[in-house]
């Protein structure tokens, strides 16, 4: 009698318990056997919205209304509840969250009533179904599907539930949504107006982070964090210092690359967002890492100039004339007062032109000049041997030492048109040969095949994919590194680059001097006039001078002669007119 009573209770309390399982999936448990069964003709029906109306929105009974909003991933967004960064779901739209907002329009004052959201999501695969003639074909179905319901209660006016998803990080699927009251039939089986479909994909920026103590997470700052920055930052700077050495001067890039630099980084981590959390997540040391890259550069560029200025410079008459030739002087003044844009009539027409040039310059170990132009590429080039050193057509004794900014001038041919020839170093895209012919002693050609460049070339950019992937967990990133390094490495060549210059004649400079000593004193002359005085006045002088020399000379050979035929100052020579008269003899 008791085992029977027993047995009796035991099947009641399997019986309440498998009525009970669908009431507990509805609120939130796994999906029942029905649910898993749900076709694809169930799952894709999105709802339908009422006319002109956003496409988020689906009707709620008479006068009310829900709305679906979902948050987007990204650097700039706020995730607070009521940010403006919520948007209204758009059909197609891929959720990255594990939540959204499902918003209620209902009667001002009206009371708070429960809903019950059903969520489902699957994937769509393909099933192969053989008809009653034994015709074979392939349909779409509906596979992983996974449903679960959530109870919610909305106030009247305008109020909000928040709705948790699933997370899916493994890949994106298909979801759908809908909502029913407590008493009505599931919503997922009997698809009616209040659905939206759209996709779920867990970004990994959403992620939880736990720590078990204060010293994992000292540990986990230590080791992904300091030792990563600061190794790439020693290795950096010491790379950095053996290229500036060998290139005779840092790359030099100029500001406005870094101001572009910095707003291409930014761009980039709004635009992919997504992708890069997800990969810092995975290796949260590339960001230690980059910064000791990035500190590395700023200081092989600060520190690492070693160039000097020099300066090349050219004169030019133009539009000259003889300021010596009157009538050449009285033409140029005529044509000043029929031109009076020319200038004014006391002006010189006459302009000696200079064109000057100004580069920079590193010396080498030999003491070859070779100059030096900002750029990364150029950096990069001759810090792989490429170099544009300085040659010269003429003698280097016109070099003409110099203080302050620039340290060396060279005077150019003034007679030539275009004195200064540059090409910069750069590089040169070569591939290995895969084929090569040669022609032996008899005639023949033989060819041959060298694969290994390629095989090896291969193997490199397997290698860096598998790398990446086991480091970062991206494959593309791992593949990008390595074919930017093989590329940098292998197939840019590096090419030289020259510099020519025409030099004057070695005694230029001796008349350049000259000149430049000359210029000073007529760079007090105001006007053609001041000029012409000047000089005249400095004739008369130098032709008083002259007679003055003359009558000294003259008077000079009168007082010798005297003195020999006469006597001298001293002696009792007569005077004329200071000499007494003798008495007359009676």
């Amino acid at each position: 009698m008791r085992r029977t009573v027993a047995l009796v209770a035991l099947a009641l309390l399997m019986v309440s318990s498998g009525a009970a399982s669908p009431a507990f999936a509805q609120d939130g448990g796994d999906a029942g056997a029905a649910d898993r069964n749900l076709t694809l003709e169930e799952l894709l029906p999105g709802g339908s919205k009422p006319a002109n109306a956003p496409d988020s929105v689906r009707q709620n009974g008479r006068y009310g209304e829900f709305v679906v909003k979902y948050l987007p991933t990204g650097l700039l967004v706020d995730e607070g509840e009521n940010s403006a960064s919520w948007r209204y779901l758009q059909p197609g739209t891929t959720i990255k969250r594990n939540y959204l907002q499902l918003w209620s329009k209902r009667a001002y004052g009206a009371e708070s009533q429960e809903y019950v959201v059903e969520i489902a999501h699957f994937t769509v695969g393909q099933q192969t179904v053989t008809d009653e003639e034994g015709n074979s074909r392939k349909r779409k179905v509906a596979e992983n599907v996974t449903t679960y319901s959530r109870t919610i209660s909305l106030g009247g006016g305008y109020d909000y539930a928040k709705i948790d998803l699933r997370p899916h990080y493994d890949g994106r699927v298909r979801t759908v949504m809908c909502t029913r009251q407590p008493n009505e039939p599931s919503c997922l089986s009997n698809p009616g107006d209040t659905r939206w479909t759209f996709y779920h994909s867990s970004s990994k920026a959403t992620m939880s982070i736990e720590t078990n103590s204060a010293g994992a997470r000292l540990s986990w700052g230590i080791v992904l964090i300091l030792l990563p920055f600061f190794g790439t930052t020693v290795t950096t700077l010491y790379g950095g210092r053996k290229f500036v050495e060998k290139a005779k001067a840092g790359p030099q890039i100029s500001a406005i690359w870094w101001f572009l630099a910095a707003v291409g980084g930014l761009m980039f981590l709004v635009v992919a967002w997504d992708w890069l959390s997800g990969t810092l997540i995975r290796a949260p040391w590339l960001v230690s890492a980059a910064a000791g890259v990035l500190l590395g550069v700023i200081a092989v560029e600060w520190f690492g100039r070693r160039t000097y200025g020099a300066g090349f410079l050219q004169f030019q008459l133009e539009d000259g004339f003889d300021p010596t030739d009157p009538d050449a002087v009285e033409k140029a003044a005529k044509d000043a007062h029929e031109d009076p844009d020319a200038g004014s009539a006391q002006d010189a027409p006459g302009v000696l032109k200079a064109s000057f040039h100004i580069a920079r310059f590193a010396r080498g170990d030999k003491g070859e000049r070779s100059a030096i132009r900002k750029g990364l590429r150029k950096f990069w080039a001759r810090a792989r041997g490429a170099s544009a050193d300085l040659e010269v057509d003429g003698n280097m004794q016109t070099r003409i030492d110099v203080e302050g900014p620039i340290e060396e001038l060279y005077l150019l041919d003034p007679e030539e048109e275009d004195p200064l020839e540059y090409e910069p170093e750069g590089h040169s895209i070569e591939f290995p040969d895969l084929i090569t012919y040669e022609e032996t002693e008899d005639g023949e050609t033989i060819r041959k095949i060298h694969p290994m460049p390629y095989l090896g070339g291969g193997f490199a950019l397997g290698f860096s994919a598998l790398a990446g992937s086991l480091l970062t967990g991206s494959w593309p990133l791992g593949l990008f590194v390595g074919g930017f390094a093989l590329f940098a490495f292998k197939i840019a060549q590096p090419s030289n680059g020259r510099l020519f210059a025409n030099l004057a004649p070695i005694h230029y400079h001796h008349a350049v001097a000259s000149m430049l000593t000359h210029a000073r004193g007529l760079a007090d002359a105001k006007s053609w006039d001041d000029w012409f005085r000047n000089y005249a006045e400095s004739e008369a002088e130098s032709h008083a001078d002259r007679k003055e020399l003359l009558d000294d000379r003259s008077e000079s050979q009168m007082e010798r002669l005297f003195d020999r035929y006469v006597g001298s100052d001293s002696g009792d020579s007569p005077v004329r007119g200071d000499s007494e008269e003798a008495p007359a003899d009676d």
